[in-house]
């Protein structure tokens, strides 16, 4: 059996933990979501984020829990604001995906694939890869959201507007002010956890 070198085991065990984290957080969005009636609303926000996460990178809490809390916690809210914002939007779903694909397509140009320490980006033709094809993923979701929105019913528009809103969390996690963001929610979690 051959035996795994350092950085590859490092690697290993930061993608087991990342999928654990990932089945513990999206459990736990599922019951919060059911029992504050948002399930829908929680799912679009968190799945649009992760699948461009997994491309794009972004900030980390220094905790699989304490990532998980954040992310319940930022999730369960994005879907709060989708479901009474939609209310009021109206003619603004068809712009909205537009301007987040513009907007974000610059962001990705800039700050993608943002690095993290159990996952590190090793060569140039790796960093490329990753930079075009979260700028795809982000391309074709706004397409997607524009086709959904333009002819769809209008039960779904609080699901894509949801989806609106964990794309740009997705987005603003790639930047400094993200990274400064989930930082201060880890510490506030920490000190809140153990007391110190």
């Amino acid at each position: 059996m051959a035996q795994l070198s350092g950085r590859d085991a490092d690697v290993l065990v930061f993608g087991l933990r990342l999928l654990i984290t990932s089945i513990t957080g999206y459990l736990t969005l599922i019951v919060l979501g059911i029992v504050l009636g948002l399930l829908n609303y929680v799912l679009a926000a968190a799945l649009t984020a992760s699948l461009l996460r997994v491309v794009s990178g972004g900030a980390h809490a220094s905790s699989p829990l304490r990532c998980n809390l954040i992310g319940a916690g930022i999730f369960v809210l994005l879907g709060l604001l989708a479901k009474v914002s939609s209310r009021e939007t109206g003619a603004l779903f068809t712009v909205v995906p537009i301007i987040i694909t513009l907007a974000g397509s610059g962001i990705l140009y800039r700050f993608a694939p943002a690095g993290t320490p159990g996952k590190p980006i090793t060569s140039t033709v790796q960093r490329m890869y990753l930079k075009f094809a979260s700028l795809g993923l982000l391309i074709v979701w706004g397409v997607c959201s524009v086709l959904l929105v333009t002819f769809s019913a209008g039960e779904i528009l609080p699901v894509v507007l949801a989806s609106c809103f964990g794309m740009i969390w997705q987005l603003i996690s790639l930047t400094p002010v993200g990274y400064k963001l989930v930082g201060m929610m880890d510490h506030l979690l920490k000190r809140t956890m153990t007391g110190r």
